[in-house]
């Protein structure tokens, strides 16, 4: 079925009433009935159809409704004569605490009122809303009439049958038809010709009273195409997500890799080829070891050493060696343990790695056997 689906319903005025509904697709009516259960009738419930969007339209009974026509007002703008017309039409009512009003101007651009009592309004939505049918739009059957300049128009809905004028609409009751048409010519629109003004009752619906503290709650809708694409967007998020980070990492491996490679180039000038960056760092500590060269000279650890002991006058040097693999060895003295470890802890603070073996000798001195390398 066509999306373009529009179904219009009278609007319910008791319990367990039926009702006139018409079922139009592409303005084409395809249906219609009088059934306590409309959308059962006309198919609407069917689970094929559930998903498809479908235009409802309430037609209010003249008998319920009151509309009216305001005479314009000067140098006011669309908005100020549309709330003049709603004072007016409230100043007008009977009943001031139980009124709803709806408003619009027409093509002439005159401001039009429509008026209901606000339990009237609220119980047929009810009613209506029990059957499946939530109106997007409750409007007065007669403003769907075209008036004529020079007579009366009276169409049958199949609820009610009501006379249209220029300016007013009313039920087509005795009483009221001998005043309101008196002279007059009537024209008396036929079932077909009501049938195809329904049709465009969705374009000629701005007189709408489901407005206001009846406006129609927007439901949360999202159709099977919306689905699959925000699906493919929460999937494109996702690898885009996963790629970045990918990317990054491939980005780190290729400069890593160019660096060792380069790195590699630079050192076999000296140490000759080597498979990769662990190995030409091993040639190079040998042949550093083998001239004794870098940082295992004996300069270096010596000099760490020295500098620490500069920071502490209570300890003392009373031997130093040196080795091949780079490790000074040395004892240290003091009175006491605790004027050592300062020492100790400096020589840890410039990188170099130690050990130290606490004694005491003869005289009762505190001594330390160090050993000093670089890392």
């Amino acid at each position: 079925m066509s999306e373009a689906q529009l179904f219009i319903t009278a609007f319910s005025t008791a319990e367990g009433e039926a009702l006139r509904w018409w079922h139009y697709v592409d303005n084409m009516l395809v249906a219609k009935g009088c059934d306590a259960d409309p959308l059962l009738a006309a198919g609407l419930k069917l689970p094929s159809v559930e998903q498809e969007q479908v235009f409802y339209i309430a037609l209010m009974p003249s008998a319920l409704s009151v509309v009216r026509w305001h005479e314009p007002l000067e140098d006011l703008t669309d908005q100020q004569a549309l709330s003049a017309a709603r004072i007016t039409a409230q100043e007008n009512s009977l009943d001031l605490e139980n009124l709803h009003i709806a408003a619009v101007l027409d093509s002439d651009g005159q401001a039009a009122t429509a008026s209901i009592g606000k339990d009237v309004m609220a119980a047929g939505l009810l009613r209506l809303e029990a059957r499946g049918i939530d109106p997007d739009v409750v409007v007065p059957a007669g403003w769907l009439v075209a008036p004529q300049d020079d007579g009366i128009v009276e169409a049958d809905f199949g609820f009610e049958t009501l006379l249209r004028g220029a300016q007013f609409i009313a039920p087509n009751e005795p009483a009221l038809r001998t005043q309101l048409v008196g002279d007059n010519s009537v024209t008396v629109l036929s079932e077909t010709a009501v049938d195809r003004l329904l049709a465009n009752a969705a374009d000629n619906s701005g007189l709408n009273l489901r407005s206001g503290p009846f406006t129609k709650k927007v439901a949360k809708y999202m159709s099977a195409e919306q689905k699959r694409t925000l699906g493919w967007l929460a999937a494109a998020v996702v690898i885009v997500s996963l790629l970045i980070p990918g990317i990054e990492l491939m980005k780190y491996y290729w400069a890593a890799s160019e660096a060792e490679t380069a790195a590699l180039a630079a050192a076999e000038p000296v140490i000759g080829p080597a498979e990769t960056v662990d190995a030409a760092e091993k040639l190079l500590n040998d042949r550093l070891i083998s001239e004794n060269r870098g940082n295992i000279a004996f300069s270096v650890p010596a000099s760490a050493l020295f500098s620490a002991l500069q920071q502490s006058q209570a300890v003392s040097i009373d031997r130093i060696s040196y080795r091949r693999d780079g490790t000074v060895s040395t004892t240290l003295s003091a009175v006491r343990n605790e004027d050592i470890n300062p020492v100790l802890i400096a020589i840890q603070k410039s990188g170099f790695v130690i050990t130290a073996t606490p004694r005491t000798d003869a005289t009762g001195s505190a001594k330390a056997d160090v050993t000093v390398r670089a890392p």
